[in-house]
């Protein structure tokens, strides 16, 4: 009977110690996907500013004005996500989707908004330039900021 009792002592503190390496693993993860997803979001706040001050440096320039701007195709933590240079609101926007249906959305202000380029669509916030990721040209031509994502030659 008392090696019975042992051998069930035994299985109640390996059963205990499993139950506390399973409940301290989950509050790590936990913590380490909230840490991630704060992370993402601070890398999409920085890329928004960062190309809304490229828009900036662009407009001050002045004619002639012309920069290639390289930016992540892909960023730890983010779905996917998209740039827009919107014209009525003087802004570069970002829409990161962060997974399970979860987005966070910036707007980083420009000192213009004077801004166009190609592809351009209409959107109930005036227009909108969809950024593709990866590279783009900056230009000031004539006093209007112009970003494509090849140069234009001449």
């Amino acid at each position: 009977m008392r090696r019975a009792q042992q051998g069930i002592d035994l299985m109640v503190v390996f059963a205990t110690a499993l139950a506390m390496f399973v409940l301290f693993y989950a509050i790590f993860a936990q913590q380490y996907n909230e840490s991630a997803r704060r992370q993402a979001q601070a890398d999409g706040v920085n890329l928004a500013e960062r190309l809304a001050e490229e828009v900036s440096i662009a407009a001050r320039a002045g004619d002639g004005y012309s920069r290639r701007v390289t930016y992540p195709t892909k960023m730890p933590g983010v779905v996917s996500y998209t740039l827009e240079a919107n014209n009525r609101s003087g802004s570069v926007d970002i829409v990161m989707n962060m997974g399970a249906g979860s987005y966070f959305y910036h707007s980083a202000t420009a000192l213009t908004r004077n801004i166009t380029g190609e592809p351009q669509y209409a959107s109930a916030n005036g227009y909108s330039l969809l950024i593709a990721r990866g590279a783009t040209f900056i230009e000031n031509r004539g006093g209007v900021v112009v970003i494509n994502q090849t140069k234009a030659v001449g």
